[in-house]
């Protein structure tokens, strides 16, 4: 009992420190705002153009628009901010963010033509902010100065010589030292935003007007953005041009590629495992339960989240290794799940080791990547996992329609595979990259 109070206190410990870097709380609080506005974006924006149409085929278009425009330009958004700094692309991809969501809704309420609501979903979609990662880069800007992470030890901040920086060394915690811990801090809140997110813009659609939940990501993103972009003190530098016409031939070698494989692969487990759960759930006649197994593996994920940012230790690629490999066998094994109770548990497991791929996999981005395309890499990974998703969602449902729920799972388990065998193949790569001096 005392070593787990010891282990509370200390984790706690660790965060409070973290959060008490100068300026870390300044921009982490509005980015939590602005976060959770993003994330709602998609779902708000499908409410708000069915309650204007009753149809949902053009709603569907509309939230098509959204996500296939900020695919397409985000990561080119992304490029710009790079090279002339958040201070002065952010604040007008913002705006026009803003505008198209208010124009939206009096789109919706008007109502207008189907094709001008898809439009302006369109131009939100390719001006939506990347919150995490100008917060992730500020968190590098915070914790090293904006000085590479090359060379460094990840988790106690040692250089190649030895020295190390601690809380009280120059007013830093120690480089790298303390990044495990703000990547969680980040992790976890991606989770709760998409796990509460939801809950908020439904209940809000529905019980006020359609369009209330569109009003409620303006308000966030207006005022989260506006308090993120206030905070200069952690604003990382501009960087400088480079080739590349898609993308930055920086991005362009092989630890950057793994990750982004690795991600594509997460990204086949996230578009599919909802289905799987929902199709197992209905033909257990417990169509209800599939949310309760849904958000079992989400809270089992927090707390591994937190317990990993509070004591990470070791390579963290090969933690991904290992829970990506956990992820993979557990699909296989609960495609032979014969109830809902031990469903339950089941996905508890399985989902409780996403945090533990995707959080060592910030730490690792952020030690093989150049400060100056910091912000595109994110973007990108986002982007890769989004393709998974894409991707894995309507193959999974076809499998399980053609031979039930157990072929579905079994598909997560072959295309989740990829995961742990990229890193392993990319792993001289990623950990070369990792200990090269700057």
């Amino acid at each position: 009992m005392s070593t787990g109070r010891s282990f509370f206190s200390a984790a706690v410990r660790r965060y409070v420190l973290v959060l008490s870097v100068p300026g870390a709380a300044r921009f982490f609080v509005p980015a939590a705002v602005a976060r959770l506005g993003v994330a709602i974006s998609g779902l708000a924006v499908l409410w708000a153009v069915h309650g204007a149409t009753g149809s949902f085929g053009r709603a569907g278009a509309a939230t098509g628009a959204f996500a296939v425009a900020d695919a397409a330009a985000g990561p080119q958004i992304a490029r710009l901010i790079d090279r002339w700094g958040q201070r002065r692309i952010v604040p007008v991809t913002a705006s026009v963010f803003v505008a198209a969501g208010i124009g939206l809704v009096l789109a919706c309420c008007s109502p207008a033509p189907a094709w001008v609501m898809a439009g302006l979903a369109a131009v939100a979609g390719a001006t939506a902010p990347p919150v995490g990662a100008l917060s992730a880069a500020r968190w590098r800007e915070t914790l090293t100065g904006g000085e590479t992470l090359t060379g460094r030890d990840v988790f106690t901040g040692r250089d190649a010589a030895g020295r190390r920086g601690d809380v009280g060394e120059g007013g830093g915690l120690g480089s790298a030292g303390q990044l495990p811990a703000a990547m969680a801090l980040e992790g976890v809140l991606n989770d709760v935003t998409f796990l509460v997110g939801p809950l908020v813009v439904t209940a809000l659609s529905a019980t006020v007007a359609p369009w209330s939940g569109l009003v409620l990501v303006v308000v966030l993103v207006a005022g989260g953005m506006a308090g993120l972009l206030s905070a200069g003190a952690t604003t990382p530098a501009p960087g400088r041009s480079a080739g590349g016409t898609v993308v930055d031939h920086r991005l362009v070698n092989r630890p950057f590629l793994v990750l982004f494989a690795a991600n594509l692969a997460m990204g086949f487990f996230f578009g599919g495992i909802g289905v799987a759960i929902t199709a197992f759930a209905l033909a257990q006649g417990a169509g209800a339960w599939g949310g309760v197994i849904t958000a079992a593996g989400g809270v089992v994920s927090l707390g591994a989240g937190l317990a990993y940012g509070a004591r990470a230790k070791g390579q963290p690629t090969r933690v991904m290794i290992a829970a990506s490999t956990a992820i993979a066998l557990g699909c296989a094994l609960l495609a032979a799940t014969p109830s809902v109770p031990v469903m339950v548990l089941g996905y508890a497991f399985v989902g409780g080791c996403v945090a533990l791929v995707l959080i060592p996999a910030s730490v690792v981005l952020q030690r093989v990547i150049e400060g100056e395309v910091f912000t595109q890499a994110m973007v990108w990974i986002n982007s890769a996992s989004a393709i998974g998703i894409a991707t894995a969602a309507p193959l999974v449902g076809h499998l399980i329609q053609h031979h039930g729920w157990p072929a579905g799972f079994l598909a997560l388990a072959t295309l989740t595979t990829g995961v742990p065998l990229t890193l392993l193949i990319g792993y001289p790569a990623l950990n070369a990259a990792q200990h090269r001096p700057h």
